[in-house]
């Protein structure tokens, strides 16, 4: 499936907060046509009824914004653990049927980071395997619904290989989903490509359209990775730069802000 993605490149975000959609729906998506923002990824909330996501689905459509379905854990990589994705794919399918046109997801977005699990040290290999077991799960459940699927992928991942050691995991991964995010998380336009060239050049090999993700909240991993110490105008700057340089692949695709909270606290200082 090829996604319906702009050749312009496009600004996406994550809003990992859904209760925000219950009553800040104006603000969120003021804020997202104030910095060109055409996608977001929306964590999914079961909790939440399902006409608080058909009245903002709805209102972004409006607005020309597409709206995702995001969701992820660590443990979805776990054969053990595939129930805890399936429901949450169950609950996507049961939504997109009682939506109109107009409230649907547009795709699935998947962050599951096992690299983060305890088994990622003892038993890295069947943890992998399991991965893209569960990415299989995604996109079938994904393309049986008509929509892309797509998936956060760590900037590294280009140095594993798949179970059977047949290609690189990320450039499976990208042969798999019809888009990938990179977290590519620094705070400088060069230290951003130098982290993503490798998977934005995968990306011109398999045909796979590539966002370059990048942070703005504190983090605990060091400075250079999140634009939270510098502030929105030298994030504009340097995502400027990184856009214009990475334009020069076919696989590139546009920037996503990690992530709404982050962003609009930075914005607003």
């Amino acid at each position: 499936m090829t996604p319906a993605y702009a050749q312009s490149p496009q600004k996406a975000t994550w809003l990992w907060n859904t209760q925000l959609i219950v009553n800040s729906t104006a603000s969120i998506l003021s804020f997202a046509a104030s910095q060109n923002v055409t996608l977001i990824y929306l964590q999914v909330n079961a909790d939440l009824d399902a006409n608080v996501y058909q009245h903002f689905i709805a209102a972004a459509s409006a607005q020309g914004i597409t709206v995702q379905a995001l969701d992820g854990a660590p443990s979805w990589a776990l054969d053990s653990r595939r129930h805890e994705l399936q429901a949450t794919l169950d609950w996507i399918t049961t939504y997109q049927q009682g939506a109109s046109a107009d409230e649907k997801f547009s795709g699935i977005h998947i962050d599951i980071e096992p690299y983060l699990l305890p088994e990622w040290r003892t038993d890295q290999l069947t943890v992998i395997a399991g991965w893209q077991h569960s990415v299989e799960s995604v996109v079938q459940a994904a393309h049986s619904l008509h929509i892309p699927a797509s998936a956060d992928i760590p900037f590294w991942l280009h140095t594993l290989l798949t179970a059977d050691e047949s290609a690189t995991l990320s450039s499976w991964m990208m042969q798999q989903y019809d888009s990938i995010t990179i977290m590519a998380y620094r705070d400088s336009a060069s230290g951003i490509l130098d982290v993503a060239e490798a998977q934005l050049a995968e990306g011109d090999a398999v045909g796979t359209p590539v966002y370059v993700g990048v942070e703005t909240n504190p983090t605990s991993e060091g400075n250079t990775i999140t634009f939270y110490e510098e502030g929105a105008a030298y994030l504009n700057n340097q995502l400027a730069r990184v856009t214009k340089q990475a334009g020069k692949h076919d696989s590139f695709a546009g920037i996503a802000v990690h992530d709404y909270a982050g962003w609009s606290t930075l914005v607003s200082k």
